[in-house]
């Protein structure tokens, strides 16, 4: 074994040739490296992302709500308001003004054609908070079909809309001055108020 050791020996002399005291080097094949180096990077710095811009989304506004002629109108006694029966849409009438519901929102108006302005929830009178549309459109049709078979229909509180409020105005200031004339006619012929 000693012979074996020997000669592997001899064999490394042959290939690493002459060797000098300064230069002994000797290797296994494990290498550490180096010592490592100390490097500084510069900052390097990204760009700014472009600036986001949002597209203005358009919604289609709803078709509008066409009523040719006036409604009828019906006290629905099971809801305490006006609700118009004639028309396929869900109208109301409430403390002098119209209310329509229409996709989940809610519009109101001084006239049963509009303008129509939205209004939120909280703001709609009481009675219209009181139930959610579809009980109300349940009523309504009940009351309807009551309405229809009814063949006396004065024992139902009911109006049609036959004129616009400016209209309305315009008819009860002529009579208001129509009375003011009146009145003085009966004064200049020495007579008290409405007294014959």
């Amino acid at each position: 074994m000693t012979r074996k050791i020997a000669a592997s020996l001899a064999c490394l002399a042959l290939l690493a040739g002459t060797a000098h005291a300064g230069n002994v080097d000797f290797s296994i094949g494990i290498n550490l490296g180096n010592r490592p180096v100390a490097v500084s990077y510069e900052p390097v710095y990204a760009p700014a992302p472009p600036p986001v811009r949002y597209e203005p989304v358009y919604v289609p506004a709803p078709p509008p709500v066409v009523i040719v002629e006036p409604p009828q109108f019906v006290l629905s006694p099971s809801l305490g308001f006006y609700v118009a029966m004639d028309i396929p849409y869900d109208l109301f009438y409430v403390g002098n003004r119209y209310y329509l519901s229409r996709n989940g929102d809610w519009y109101g108006g001084a006239s049963y054609r509009g303008p129509w302005a939205t209004v939120k929830y909280r703001s709609l009178p009481r009675e219209l908070r009181r139930y959610p549309v579809a009980t109300i459109r349940q009523h309504r049709d009940q009351d309807y079909r009551h309405w229809c078979n009814d063949n006396d229909h004065r024992r139902w509180q009911s109006f049609r809309p036959e004129r616009d409020r400016r209209e309305v105005r315009r008819e009860e200031k002529a009579r208001w001055k129509e009375a003011k004339w009146r009145e003085k006619e009966w004064r200049k012929h020495g007579r008290d108020r409405w007294d014959d």
